[in-house]
Order: C-alpha cells, then structure tokens, then sequence
C-alpha cells in the first residue's frame, strides 16, 4: 500500500475590510436616525376661519393677555420687540413673559411686521412658548 502524504490545507485569511465597511455603515445610519434634541411643537393659530360668524364666536379662545409686536429695526437687521407697549431686547423676552404669566396672563398674540425675516419669528415663538404661557398665537399681517 503506497501512503500518499495528505497535504495541509492552508486557511484563507477572513479580509475585515468588507467587515469594517459594515460596521462602519451601522454606525453612520444609527448616529443620523437617532435624537439628540428635544423637538417642541409650536401649535400656531393663522389667520381667521371662513364661514359662519356665530360658529367662530363659540370657537374663539379668550382674548390674548400679551401682545407682542414685532419689527425691523433699520437696515441692521435687528428685530425691535414690544411686549404690551414696552420695548425689550431678545434677551429680556423670556423674562418679561414669565413675569406677566405670574400676574395670571395665560395667552400671548405675536404680531410681525411684513419685514420681519421667519426665523426670526419662529425664534420668539420659540422663547415665548418656552416661558410659563399656555398658548401663543401668531397673527400675520
């Protein structure tokens, strides 16, 4: 009987390139479609509803403690705010809104002048719906 030496399988290299690439793409896709803020809806009434006038007196919320108006201010691009007839800076809103809110306010109307860049309005959206009021609106011109 002859003996034939059984060669040594030799073993393939397992190449982690494709491997790393994987992982690399789970990673990517779990970073983008997790959250890292918190979203806040702003609920934002427009407008007047068309239709019957006695329906929208039943429907109409209480008249708005706060009025907050809100303009350009010259070509800088600062944003004059008046809360109630007192002008503040952006700054001073929260603070302003939360003390108003002690003294029982409950809703504020936001009114922007036609200039008043968006995300400038939805900033003091923001800030307002933030401080201790219940329900901010918005009244665009």
């Amino acid at each position: 009987m002859i003996l034939l030496p059984n060669p040594v399988a030799r073993r393939k290299r397992i190449p982690l390139t494709p491997l790393i690439d994987v992982i690399f793409i789970l990673i990517m896709f779990f970073l983008l479609s997790s959250t890292f803020g918190i979203w806040r809806p702003l609920e934002v009434l427009l407008g007047q509803p068309a239709g019957d006038n006695s329906a929208l007196e039943a429907a109409r919320p209480e008249i708005p403690s706060i009025l907050i108006m809100v303009g350009a201010h010259g070509s800088s691009g600062d944003i004059q705010l008046t809360v109630n007839g007192k002008e503040l800076m952006f700054e001073e809103l929260a603070a302003e809104l939360d003390r108003l809110a002690g003294k029982g306010a409950t809703s504020a109307l936001l009114v922007p002048e036609s200039e008043t860049d968006f995300q400038q309005v939805v900033r003091i959206l923001d800030e307002a719906r933030s401080s201790r009021l219940q329900r901010v609106s918005l009244h665009l011109r």
